[in-house]
């Protein structure tokens, strides 16, 4: 069956008394979880959601996210999705005239009367309503396999707002991929605050414990909450963004906390530099730390361990070459295309290799690559075929080592990433920003204690112009890593 509630039901019929999620101090099993699913299944039924229709989910990361997602696909629904940090602001960015109902808490679904197409919409769930786990049948309905599975309406931050889909295929496909890199064990206990992994352990069968932290902005996350949840769980796994992990680093390093136990650390969604790293390895001596890089419309791309840092890495990094996101993993062909260059279309494969350089724009191609967005907006911006095989070009810059390794050197708009690596790698540095202004290159610092003309000798490889300091640098919300170059030049006047 190509539904991905389906695996639900295989793995409480395999695993019924194992955990599968836990929320603060509630544990539940694969059995629970399913009980859950069919009730809140039927509940949304009765209420008039059907086969086919679009469901937008303002639920926050948690037990009734997954509940509500699995209800929604058992149904043959699309559940559709907002990144928490915008639900508020961005609501009417995006249309939702083809949404025909909403599951979510309290403050969202009044957040979302600001839209004039959800305002007068008649199916409006409070998500409390999925918490009864009295048995019950669990029955799936059959979807063709290119049907959505998941719909997530971006922010808009760099344009038109576009909308991503995810087909119940592409998630399989992207789930089996995950397991085979990844590395699980049957008996890990991962500590999670990434959705779509969180979705991939349910589905592999790892028990996850969810992250208690802030999702709306994860740098005001309570440290000694997710510090409790570690000790608690006897966590061996970390799955998170580096926003969650600064958070939990910088206050056990300040109380000389550390986790003997946790021997995985994956992270993933922004720039994870050398300083960062020395910080992890104090709190988690016995960890393997492995960064992952991809995006939301391909998942992974590269992963690297950087147990396996050597001394001509760091020399490198050091010197301006970059940020190593590793080998390439998940998708089937990576290759760096010629900058400059906004529509691409159609290709053959001679005209693709004319275009591929030895520095430039990552495209990839593979099954965990999406093709399009939905209705096309954004497609000749951001995909091209090559002999009929879409890429997708991801807007990051980077290039490749001898042994085959990806590095990364920032977004084409702020191609800057070697200079901060570099500052990183020579530095406790704290946060950076680099960004061009009028052909001037400016450096943003938070830490005031690194005397400039330090700076400047250290990194002589960068012609930077001006360095400004400023008492916080601006952070998406999403991540908590991402700078927000926008606010940034408005703190600054510029």
């Amino acid at each position: 069956m190509n539904n991905l509630a389906y695996k639900l039901v295989q793995n409480c019929e395999k695993m019924p008394n194992k955990i599968c999620l836990i929320e603060k101090n509630q544990k539940y099993t694969y059995k629970e979880l399913y009980n859950i699913v069919a009730n809140f299944k039927n509940y949304l039924l009765n209420l008039g959601i059907r086969k086919g229709d679009k469901v937008l989910v303002l639920v926050p990361m948690s037990v009734n996210l997954y509940a509500t997602l699995l209800s929604i696909w058992a149904i043959g629904a699309t559940p559709c999705f907002m990144d928490a940090g915008f639900i508020k602001s961005g609501m009417n960015k995006n249309d939702f005239s083809d949404i025909n109902a909403i599951v979510g808490i309290t403050k969202y679904i009044i957040y979302s009367n600001i839209n004039k197409n959800l305002r007068n919409l008649k199916i409006k769930v409070n998500v409390s309503k999925a918490k009864t786990m009295s048995d019950a049948t669990l029955e799936v309905e059959e979807v063709d396999k290119n049907v959505s599975a998941i719909m997530t309406y971006t922010s808009g931050t760099t344009g038109k707002p576009k909308i991503t889909s995810r087909t119940h295929e592409f998630l399989i496909s992207q789930g089996k991929i995950l397991e085979e890199t990844l590395n699980y064990d049957n008996n890990d206990i991962e500590l999670s605050s990434m959705p779509i992994f969180t979705l991939s352990n349910i589905y592999i069968g790892i028990t996850t414990v969810i992250t208690d932290g802030n999702y709306t902005d994860l740098g005001k996350s309570n440290p000694e909450k997710i510090i409790k949840q570690i000790n608690l769980n006897k966590i061996n796994r970390i799955m998170a963004a580096p926003g969650i992990l600064t958070v939990i680093v910088e206050y056990c390093i300040k109380n000389n906390i550390k986790f003997e136990n946790v021997k995985k650390i994956l992270t993933g969604g922004g720039a994870v530099f050398v300083d960062f790293i020395d910080k992890l390895k104090k709190v988690f001596p016995n960890s393997v730390i492995t960064t992952i890089y991809g995006s939301t419309e391909a998942e992974p791309i590269a992963e690297f361990e950087i147990n396996n840092v050597t001394n001509d890495d760091l020399e490198k990094i050091k010197s301006g070459h970059g940020i190593l996101a590793g080998n390439i993993v998940g998708v089937d062909d990576c290759k760096l295309i010629q900058t400059g260059i906004s529509v691409i279309g159609e290709l053959s494969k001679e005209d693709f290799d004319a275009i591929c350089v030895d520095y430039g724009e990552i495209v990839v191609t593979g099954k965990n690559v999406l093709k399009g967005y939905v209705g096309e907006v954004g497609d000749k911006e951001n995909k091209f075929s090559v002999d009929g095989i879409k890429y997708h070009r991801t807007g990051d810059l980077g290039t490749f080592d001898k042994d085959g390794r990806l590095w990364l050197r920032g977004r084409i708009k702020e191609p800057y990433f070697n200079i901060e690596a570099a500052l990183h790698a020579k530095f406790d540095i704290g946060k950076t920003a680099v960004f061009d202004n009028d052909g001037k290159i400016i450096l943003v610092l938070e830490n005031q204690n690194i005397k400039e003309n330090l700076i400047r000798k250290e990194i002589d490889f960068a012609k930077i112009d001006e360095i400004k300091y400023v008492k916080k640098i601006p952070v998406d919300k999403r991540h908590s890593t991402k700078v927000d170059y926008k606010e940034l030049r408005k703190i600054l006047g510029i």
